[in-house]
C-alpha cells in the first residue's frame, strides 16, 4: 500500500517525484496546505530518489493526511472503500450524462480481466434497465467479449439471475428492449439463464414467443418451445397443440435434460424405457452428471411422476463438487426431489436425513417460487396445518390459479 501512497500522492500533486528539485517542491506544498514541515530528505527516501529506509509512522501518517485520510491506518482501511465509491460516481455520470463511447470502452478494456467485474458490469447493466436505455444495453451485448463463451457457467448464472429479474419491471412493449430480446449474447446470458416460471401466464411467454418468433438458431428455438410447453401444460391445453423438441449433440446437458422433461408433460406412454436409454447415451465412468437431470427432476414433481421419480433415486450418484454454484443448485434440486418421493412412499426415516440438507435458498430465483408452492404442499404431508394451504393458495394464484389448485394441493399425493 505505500507504492499506493506515493501513486495518489503524485496525481494529487500533477507530477513525479524523480529529483530533489521535485522533493523540496513536495515539502513545500505540503507545509502550505496541511501545515505540516516533513524534511524533502524524507520525502526522497520514501519516493526512491535516493536509497530507500523503511518509512517512519510520521512519514505515512502525514503523506496520508496529504491525502484527506486521517492517518496511514486510516488510509489502509478506508482507500479501497473510497476509491470504490469514487468509481461508483463516476460510471453514473458517465450513464447519465450520455457519454456511450466511454463506458462501452471501459467495458470492453475490463471484460475478462476480473471475476470481481462481473459484478461491476452487472449493476451497470441494471441502472440502464431502470432508466430503459436499451439502445445501450443492446451495445454493451454486442461487444464481441460479451460472448456467453467467455464467461464459466456460474459466471453466466450470475449475470442472468442477476439482470433477468429486473425484466418483470420492463415494458416489453419497447422497440428497443425488443431489439435487445433479439441479440444473441443477451439471449444466452439473460433469457436463456434465468427462466421465470412464475410469470408465465404474464410477460415471460410474451418475450418467449417474440424470441422463437425472430430467432433462427436451434437451440434456441428449442428452448423457447419447451418454455411455451410448459406455458399449455400448465394451462391444461390439448396435447396436440405441443411442440416437438428435436436433440442435437451439441446441446448443453440442461437443455438436454429440458428436451426429456417434454415426455413428462405429454405423458408419454414410453417415458420409462426412454428415460433408461437417455441414462445409457449420457453416462460418464457409469454415471450421469446431475446437469442432465435438472429439468427431468423438476418436472416430474410438476406431473406427479412417481414412477420417473424412483428410477431416478435408485439411479443417481449425488454430486459432492459444489465449487460452482450450479452443482450446489442442482444437487439441492435433486434432494427436494428426494424429499417429494419418499414423502410419497411416506418414509419417515428417509425423510429426516434428507430434509437436514435442503434448503429453498438453493434454488436459484428462477425456480424458487414454483418450489416454494411445491414445498407447502410437502410440508402439509407432514404436519397438516392449514397455514400451508393458505399459502399455497395465495402463491398459486399468482402464478397460475387454473393449475395451481384446492384439488391439486390436496390430492397431490393420492
Amino acid at each position: 500500500m505505500e507504492k499506493k501512497l506515493r501513486d495518489i500522492t503524485e496525481v494529487k500533486i500533477g507530477f513525479k517525484i524523480k529529483s530533489l528539485k521535485d522533493s523540496k517542491r513536495l515539502s513545500q506544498i505540503i507545509a502550505k496546505e496541511n501545515d505540516i514541515a516533513i524534511s524533502y530528505n524524507t520525502i526522497r527516501r520514501f519516493f526512491g530518489v535516493v536509497k530507500n529506509v523503511q518509512a517512519s509512522n510520521f512519514t505515512l501518517d502525514t503523506l496520508s493526511r496529504f491525502n484527506s485520510f486521517e492517518s496511514y491506518s486510516d488510509f489502509l482501511i478506508n482507500y479501497k472503500l473510497r476509491n470504490k465509491w469514487r468509481q461508483e460516481f463516476e460510471i453514473s455520470k458517465i450513464i447519465h450524462n450520455g457519454e456511450e463511447d466511454r463506458l462501452l470502452k471501459y467495458i470492453e478494456s475490463n471484460l475478462s480481466l476480473t471475476k470481481s467485474f462481473n459484478l461491476k458490469l452487472i449493476q451497470i447493466i441494471r441502472e440502464l434497465l431502470l432508466i430503459g436505455n436499451f439502445d445501450l444495453i443492446r451495445k454493451i451485448f454486442e461487444l464481441k467479449k460479451m460472448n456467453a463463451q467467455n464467461f464459466n457457467y456460474d459466471g453466466q448464472v450470475l449475470i442472468g439471475m442477476s439482470i433477468g429479474y429486473l425484466i418483470r419491471v420492463v415494458n416489453i412493449k419497447n422497440k428497443a428492449f425488443n431489439q435487445l430480446l433479439l441479440n444473441e449474447n443477451f439471449q444466452d446470458l439473460v433469457i436463456t439463464i434465468f427462466v421465470d416460471y412464475a410469470s408465465l401466464k404474464t410477460y415471460y411467454s410474451k418475450i418467449i414467443k417474440t424470441i422463437y418468433k425472430n430467432s433462427s438458431r436451434k437451440n434456441v428455438r428449442v428452448f423457447c418451445e419447451g418454455i411455451l410447453n410448459l406455458n399449455l401444460f400448465f394451462n391444461k391445453k390439448n396435447k396436440h397443440f405441443y411442440y416437438t423438441l428435436k436433440d442435437e449433440d451439441e446441446f448443453h446437458p440442461i437443455l438436454k435434460s429440458r428436451i426429456f422433461a417434454q415426455y413428462l408433460l405429454i405423458e408419454d406412454s414410453e417415458v420409462m424405457l426412454k428415460l433408461n436409454n437417455y441414462f445409457q447415451k449420457n453416462q460418464i465412468n457409469g454415471f450421469i452428471p446431475i446437469e442432465f437431470l435438472f429439468e427431468i427432476n423438476f418436472t416430474c414433481i410438476i406431473t406427479r411422476n412417481f414412477e420417473v421419480m424412483r428410477y431416478i433415486v435408485e439411479k443417481i450418484k449425488p454430486e459432492t463438487d459444489y465449487t460452482f454454484f450450479y452443482k450446489y443448485e442442482h444437487y439441492n434440486n435433486f434432494i427436494f426431489m428426494k424429499l417429494i418421493y419418499y414423502t410419497k412412499m411416506n418414509d419417515h426415516e428417509k425423510i429426516t436425513s434428507i430434509d437436514k440438507n435442503f434448503t429453498l435458498k438453493g434454488f436459484s430465483r428462477s425456480y424458487q417460487n414454483m418450489a416454494l408452492l411445491y414445498h407447502y404442499i410437502y410440508l402439509y404431508a407432514w404436519n397438516n396445518d392449514i397455514k400451508y394451504f393458505t399459502n399455497y393458495m395465495k402463491l398459486g394464484k399468482k402464478i397460475n390459479s387454473t393449475f395451481f389448485t384446492k384439488k391439486y394441493f390436496f390430492e397431490y399425493f393420492n
